[in-house]
């Protein structure tokens, strides 16, 4: 497996100028949300299969040539910058967004200014923002930015190469659309995705909790005998683990789990 390579100076740099550079994560989950960072220039190079959560208010963004990733930013002063990129997952709260010479990426932005497609994209998807963790309001503040207005779903096209009746993006269908859950804990008061949902999206995911709730109410009114819960169960859970394997998901699930302690050999 790739060593993944950090360099950064935010322990010696004021904010404003600090740097950090992650380049060749690769298979991993990678979460910071340090102070030092706050205020940092990040820059993401050649990661693959990753998932990279950096929750901080930081200065700028910029990712390039990265495949198969999701990467969960703090807010972002200024831009996020994607390049070369192939089949990425961004969410992020910005000043800006621009995209370049990238395909099959995934854009959930909260930004007031209409995402910058620039040419070289293909088969890109942008979506509403969302998700939240405890500090996300008040990096939001400390960055400057607001909930209002929200521009994710009017992109402006600058130097398009394709016909105009076939964009290079697609705004994402309710029906396809999940919240995403930050699965680490920190202090804060932020509770629900910052402005909420677009009515539609709100809807879709509205019906997607009611058909949980009555799923589980029509467990409960079955009154099944204990064997045929734990055969329910069983049946539950082996899905379950199909579909984490079909989706990928299951990668993430098992670096999220911490590696057990290495144990010293008695010297021969």
């Amino acid at each position: 497996m790739k060593r993944a390579k950090v360099v950064q100076n935010t322990h010696t740099a004021p904010e404003g100028s600090r740097l950090v550079l992650m380049s060749q994560v690769f298979r991993q989950t990678l979460a910071k949300s340090s102070e030092k960072l706050s205020g940092a220039h990040v820059k993401l190079h050649r990661c693959c299969e990753a998932f990279i959560y950096l929750l901080a208010p930081l200065r700028s963004v910029s990712v390039e040539k990265c495949r198969r990733c999701t990467l969960v930013l703090g807010p972002v002063q200024t831009a996020v910058h994607v390049q070369g990129c192939e089949d990425v997952r961004v969410v992020c709260a910005a000043g800006r967004l621009s995209v370049a010479a990238s395909s099959y990426c995934t854009f959930h932005p909260l930004t007031p200014r209409r995402p910058l497609l620039l040419p070289g994209n293909e088969a890109l998807t942008l979506a509403p923002f969302h998700t939240h963790y405890p500090a996300l309001e008040d990096h939001m503040a400390r960055a400057g930015l607001a909930v209002v207005p929200s521009a994710w779903d009017r992109p402006l096209l600058l130097g398009s190469e394709g016909p105009p009746d076939n964009p290079p993006f697609r705004l994402m269908p309710p029906g396809e659309f999940f919240r995403l859950v930050v699965p680490f804990e920190m202090e804060g008061d932020t509770s629900e995705v910052p402005g909420g949902l677009p009515p539609a999206y709100q809807r879709a995911v509205a019906a997607r909790e009611h058909r949980v709730q009555s799923w589980r109410k029509s467990i409960t009114e079955a009154k099944l005998s204990k064997d045929q819960r734990r055969q329910l169960e069983s049946l539950v859970e082996k899905k379950f683990h199909e579909w984490l394997l079909e989706s990928g998901h299951r990668q993430q699930l098992d670096s999220l789990i911490p590696p057990p302690p290495e144990t010293k050999q008695a010297a021969g």
